[in-house]
């Protein structure tokens, strides 16, 4: 049997300076990515493309989550991002879509 061999690289102090800066410089990245981001009402509704009027009746009506603390109302981006997808999304009835694929009926092919 043979023996593992070990090889050691060295590299030189400009290098190992430069990964320590991409080390630190990828943590801060991370970091900032991982933070929660507070948007005012009216910066909610112009992400949305919403007026501010169309935000409060659906904060109103329970199809957007917010926070309040005394008059100060804050939506939390990821949650406003999630909320607006729900919303937005459109579903058709199931008979419909069961009526259309009765009616187109595959054609055989012969070999």
């Amino acid at each position: 049997m043979s023996t593992p061999t070990t090889i050691q690289l060295s590299l030189p102090q400009e290098q190992l300076d430069l990964l320590e800066d991409v080390r630190t410089l990828t943590q801060r990245q991370l970091e900032f990515l991982n933070r929660t981001v507070w948007l005012t009402e009216s910066e909610a509704a112009e992400r949305l493309k919403i007026s501010v009027s169309t935000l409060r009746n659906w904060r109103a009506e329970g199809w957007i989550r917010y926070f309040a603390e005394g008059n100060s109302i804050r939506y939390r981006l990821d949650y406003l991002d999630d909320d607006f997808e729900a919303r937005s999304l459109v579903k058709a009835p199931l008979r419909v879509l069961a009526t259309a694929a009765s009616r187109s009926k595959p054609k055989r092919h012969l070999a």
